[in-house]
C-alpha cells in the first residue's frame, strides 16, 4: 500500500507505526497538562503520514483540534478515510487536512488565511479582533502559567530537508515568526537522535557540543521525551522496517532557507524531542544575526581557545573580550556572562554565547 518512491515524494520518510509506541509518546507530551488548567489543545501535525498519531490526537480527550499537514496522494488518501471512518464518527469534525508540505513558509499562511485557528480566535495574541495581548514572558499575567493551547508536532523526513526545518523552526523563537506570533508554542519531533544529543549536548560534552546545541538552549528548553534505545527495535516499531538516508542536497528558494547544511544524519536510531521556548530567550531577534556568525565561524575551532577563535572569525573581532572582562563595569554583577579568553570555545555556556554576541553588537 505504502510506495516509498521518488514518484510518490515520500522517499526518506517514515512513520512510527507501532500504536503501542504512539500512545506512549502521546501521554509523554503531557496534553492532560494544559486541560487541568482549562485548555485543550490544538496540534498542528507536519508529515503525519497515514495517520498514527493523528488518530490518537483526534481520541484524546484533551484536543480541540488536528490540523493536518500532507502532500503525499497515498498519505492523503489515508488521512481522508481517517476523517471519514465510521469508528472515528465522534471526533471527525476534530480534523482539518491541509494538502502541502509543512516543509513551506506558505502552507503557515494558509494554514491562518483559511481559517484553520479561527476556532482560536479571542483567545490567543494576533487571531481575532479581540485577541489579547502577547504574554510570552508571564509579566501580564503572573500567577498563571498556562501553555499556548497550540502544540506544533513533527515526523521529520530523514534527510538534509528534516533537520533544515528543525533548525529554521528553532531559529525563528528569537524573532517570534511562525507559530510564535501567537505566544510560546511547544514543539515535539521526532526525529534522529543525533539531532536530539546534539540539541540538548551542555559545555562538558565536548563530542557533541555544537552551534546546533548553543542555539537550541538558548532560545528552549531541550527535553528527550523517549531514547533511541526507548523506539528500538527499529522495525517493530517504524515503517517502512528497513531506514534509508536522504541526500545531502541545496534547497530551492520555494522551501525554508537555511544555510546550516547538516552532517551526520542518523541512519537508524529515532527518538522524541521536545522544544519548550523559554520565557526570556537569551538571544533576541536583533542579535540572531551576530549569534549565528560567531557560533557558525568559532565552532569549526571549538577545540581552540576563544581568543584564538576570534583571530580567526573577522578583524578586530577579538576586540569583544574587553566587552566581556572581570574587569569591565558592565560585567560587574554578571559574573556568570565574563569570557576569558583562555577558555575554550567547546566550553562557552550558553550564557557566555549571549554575553559575547551582545558585546559583538
Amino acid at each position: 500500500m505504502f510506495a516509498f518512491s521518488k514518484e510518490q515524494r515520500a522517499r526518506h520518510r517514515y512513520f512510527v507505526s507501532n500504536k503501542d509506541k504512539v500512545a506512549e509518546i502521546v501521554r509523554a507530551m503531557g496534553l492532560d497538562e494544559g486541560e487541568r488548567q482549562g485548555i485543550k489543545s490544538t496540534i498542528i501535525e507536519a508529515y503525519p503520514g497515514p495517520g498514527t498519531f493523528t488518530r490518537a490526537f483526534m481520541e484524546h480527550p484533551a484536543v480541540e483540534k488536528v490540523i493536518s499537514m500532507e502532500n503525499v496522494s497515498m498519505f492523503l488518501t489515508c488521512l481522508e478515510q481517517l476523517r471519514d471512518d465510521p469508528s472515528m464518527s465522534a471526533h471527525a469534525d476534530k480534523l482539518r487536512i491541509i494538502p502541502d508540505t509543512g516543509y513551506s513558509w506558505d502552507t503557515y499562511e494558509t494554514l491562518v488565511k483559511d481559517g484553520h485557528l479561527s476556532h482560536l480566535e479571542g483567545r490567543v495574541a494576533k487571531l481575532g479582533a479581540h485577541a489579547p495581548p502577547m504574554d510570552w514572558d508571564g509579566t501580564l499575567f503572573p500567577l498563571t502559567s498556562a501553555p499556548s493551547p497550540i502544540v506544533f508536532f513533527a515526523q521529520l523526513p530523514n534527510t538534509v530537508h528534516g533537520e533544515q526545518l528543525f533548525a529554521q523552526l528553532v531559529n525563528a523563537i528569537s524573532s517570534r515568526l511562525w507559530l510564535f506570533q501567537f505566544g510560546r508554542v511547544k514543539m515535539i519531533f521526532v526525529c534522529g537522535e543525533t539531532v536530539a544529543l546534539r540539541s540538548m549536548a551542555s559545555p562538558q560534552d565536548p563530542r557533541t557540543r555544537a552551534k546546533l546545541g548553543a542555539t537550541v538552549q538558548c532560545l528552549s528548553t531541550p527535553k528527550q521525551l523517549l531514547t533511541g534505545d526507548e523506539m528500538e527495535p527499529y522495525a517493530e516499531n517504524m515503517y517502512p522496517p528497513t531506514p534509508t538516508i536522504g541526500p545531502r542536497v541545496p534547497v530551492t528558494s520555494i522551501f525554508i532557507p537555511n544555510s546550516n547544511i547538516s552532517t551526520g544524519l542518523q541512519k537508524r536510531k529515532l527518538t522524541a524531542l521536545e522544544i519548550d521556548p523559554l520565557r526570556s530567550p537569551l538571544i533576541d531577534a536583533r542579535d540572531m544575526d551576530s549569534f549565528e556568525f560567531l557560533t557558525r565561524n568559532m565552532f569549526v575551532l571549538k577545540s581552540q581557545t576563544v581568543v584564538e577563535g576570534l583571530k580567526h572569525t573577522a578583524p578586530g573581532a577579538n576586540n569583544i573580550l574587553r566587552l566581556v572582562a572581570p574587569e569591565h563595569p558592565r560585567m560587574k554583577d554578571r559574573p556568570e556572562d565574563v569570557v576569558l579568553p583562555d577558555t575554550l570555545i567547546v566550553e562557552l555556556t550558553n550564557r557566555q554565547w549571549a554575553s559575547a554576541v551582545c558585546a559583538a553588537d
